[in-house]
C-alpha cells in the first residue's frame, strides 16, 4: 500500500513584478527548507543565491516555463518572499534600533504587504556619443552567480555589462546576447568617466522589495519610520 503524498495539489499564485505575468507555485518542503537553511547559515553569498534560485525553480509549476535565473534580481527577491510566506508563515520578526535611543525593538512584518514598484515608463536608452547609444535592462539574477562580492569596482562593472542589452551605432544594431561577455566589458571599459556615470544612473534606482516600518520605541516612546529595502532587511 502506497502512502499518501502531502501538498501535491496545494498551489498559490503571484505576479512577477517586471512582467505582470501571473504564475502558480507550491510551498517549499522540509527537504528544500533544509538546503536553504544550510546555505544561509554558511554565510556564503553564492551558496545562498544558488539555493534561492533552485528552490524557486522547484516550486514554480513547470507548466509556467519559467527559468528563475533569467528574471531580474528584484523579481526573484519578491518571489522568494512570497514563497517563504506560504511555506513558513505570513510574518517575519526582525529587530530595529530606535533612531533616538538606539534601543532594539522587535518589529513584525506582514510579508504580504511587501511591494516592488517598477517604473515601466522609464527611459532605458542612453546616448553615449552623437552616433552611439545603448539600450539598458535591469540585470538578471544569474549575474549574482559570477559576482565577486569582495570587490565593489568589479561588481559595478559586471552589473553594467549585464544591463546593456543593445548597442546602436548609427543605423547598426548590435544585440549583446550575441556578443561575448568580454566584448561587452571591453565596450564598457572604453567609456570615459562621464559616459560611464550617465549610463550608470539607470541602475542607481533598481527596484527592490520594500516596506515602510513604523513603530513606537518600547523604551523612549519615539515614533520611528524606517524604509526596509532589499531581501536582507526582512530577516
Amino acid at each position: 500500500m502506497s502512502l499518501p503524498k502531502l501538498n501535491e495539489h496545494l498551489k498559490f499564485t503571484l505576479e512577477i513584478p517586471s512582467t505582470g505575468q501571473r504564475i502558480r507555485y507550491r510551498p517549499y518542503l522540509v527537504k528544500e527548507e533544509k538546503v536553504l537553511l544550510q546555505a544561509f547559515e554558511s554565510n556564503d553569498m553564492k551558496a545562498a543565491v544558488s539555493a534561492m534560485a533552485d528552490t524557486l525553480n522547484a516550486c514554480i509549476d513547470e507548466k509556467e516555463n519559467i527559468r528563475v535565473e533569467t528574471l531580474s534580481t528584484f523579481d526573484v527577491e519578491y518571489m522568494f518572499l512570497q514563497l517563504r510566506a506560504k511555506s513558513v508563515g505570513e510574518t517575519s520578526t526582525i529587530v530595529i534600533s530606535c533612531k533616538e535611543c538606539e534601543t532594539h525593538n522587535p518589529y513584525e512584518i506582514d510579508l504580504s504587504s511587501v511591494e516592488v514598484n517598477v517604473d515601466k515608463k522609464k527611459d532605458n536608452i542612453v546616448d553615449i556619443t552623437d552616433t552611439i547609444k545603448v539600450e539598458l535592462k535591469y540585470p538578471s539574477y544569474d549575474l549574482l552567480y559570477e559576482t565577486n562580492f569582495d570587490d565593489e569596482a568589479d561588481t559595478a562593472i559586471d552589473t553594467l555589462v549585464s544591463a546593456i542589452s543593445v548597442i546602436h551605432h548609427g543605423d547598426n544594431r548590435y544585440e549583446c546576447s550575441k556578443a561575448t561577455v568580454e566584448e561587452v566589458k571591453e565596450f564598457v571599459l572604453s567609456m570615459t568617466s562621464a559616459q560611464l556615470k550617465e549610463v550608470s544612473e539607470y541602475l542607481s534606482d533598481i527596484p527592490s522589495v520594500s516596506h515602510l516600518a513604523k513603530f513606537k520605541c518600547t523604551k523612549c516612546g519615539t515614533e520611528n519610520e524606517l524604509l526596509l529595502k532589499g531581501l536582507s532587511d526582512f530577516f
